[in-house]
């Protein structure tokens, strides 16, 4: 990733292309570690310099606040909620990037920009937490949600790259607007997952509550699909092909509870959504195997354990190579 490409993102000022290719990057682990040295060093400064709080809407109290009541939670938690608290301000983000490449002075000759703020999930972790309007989110791991520090008038938007869930307050005069990699969702008030899977080049959706409108970036006048309770959407970004099926779509939220449940589903049907779950390949032996019907409620774990509980339940067989599956009699 070069410095001047970065320096346009910090300074709000990419196309479209090139915002999906800096957010791409800091999917990886070198973006990764940019975002989370960048923001220690920040937050090293806000530390000791209280001069660095330039600009009048940000809420110095409220962050230390939240700083020393999570350092009653344990030093292993602490540092990505200081990763998280660092990151109030990407204006923090902007002034390092201008210390890189520019003399700070020039702070003066930009017009005011909103703030972000940068939630960063490790492998393993996840997050909880409420935007201002009463929106609650929780970011599974490995997965990175910008979002305003500040509301702006009319506007309910943040970015997502990986897997969130979202539980959006209601008000109808402002929709809430998911953007992700080649995507845009937007609400009114609802629950649903969201998924960015760039291995497969497209964008989950699974609503469980309400209605969601879902659409390919930059496309607002083309078709898209409108998605209510228990519909789960697959929108392929490489041709804009959206996939739509209704049924159960909690297992999708078992990053979540770590349950799996079905209830008098057939095995086409979930096989379809361990495809998804686990990123494996099913096929059957025989079509009829497709409709035998299974009611379970199990933990989820490693997929070799979930297929042995489906086996072991419909009196049937399976056979794995890599991440194939072949279900038999």
């Amino acid at each position: 990733m070069n410095n001047e490409l970065l320096d346009k993102y910090f300074r709000d000022q990419c196309s479209e292309n090139e915002l999906e290719e800096v957010l791409s990057w800091f999917q990886t682990d070198k973006g990764r570690a940019f975002i989370e040295d960048d923001i220690d060093r920040q937050n090293r400064r806000l530390m000791k310099n209280a001069d660095m709080f330039l600009y009048p809407e940000i809420d110095s109290k409220r962050i230390f606040s939240r700083i020393q009541q999570h350092k009653k939670r344990g030093l292993r938690q602490s540092r990505w909620f200081m990763i998280r608290v660092a990151s109030i301000l990407l204006i923090a983000a902007v002034v390092s990037s201008l210390l890189y490449w520019g003399d700070i002075t020039a702070l003066e000759k930009l017009p005011p920009k909103p703030a972000l703020i940068t939630y960063v999930t490790a492998p393993d972790q996840q997050k909880i937490f409420s935007l201002s309007d009463g929106t609650n989110i929780r970011l599974n791991e490995k997965s990175t949600l910008m979002v305003p520090a500040k509301t702006v008038e009319g506007k309910r938007s943040v970015t997502l790259i990986g897997e969130a869930h979202f539980e959006v307050a209601h008000d109808p005069a402002h929709p809430f607007v998911v953007n992700t990699t080649g995507s845009t969702i937007e609400v009114l008030g609802t629950k649903f997952n969201v998924k960015t899977d760039t291995a497969a080049h497209n964008v989950q959706v699974a609503v469980i509550r309400g209605k969601v409108a879902l659409r390919k970036k930059g496309s607002r006048n083309e078709a898209g699909a409108l998605l209510t309770r228990n519909h789960f959407a697959v929108l392929r970004l490489f041709d804009s092909q959206i996939t739509i099926e209704r049924g159960n779509v909690r297992n999708y939220l078992s990053w979540i509870n770590k349950r799996l449940i079905f209830k008098g589903e057939s095995l086409g049907q979930i096989s379809r959504q361990l495809e998804r779950l686990y990123d494996i390949r099913i096929q059957f032996e025989m079509e009829q195997i497709k409709e035998l019907n299974l009611t379970a409620d199990f933990e989820k774990t490693d997929i070799r354990k979930v297929l042995n509980v489906i086996s072991n339940t419909l009196d049937i067989h399976y056979k794995m190579n890599k991440n194939h599956v072949v279900w038999m009699r």
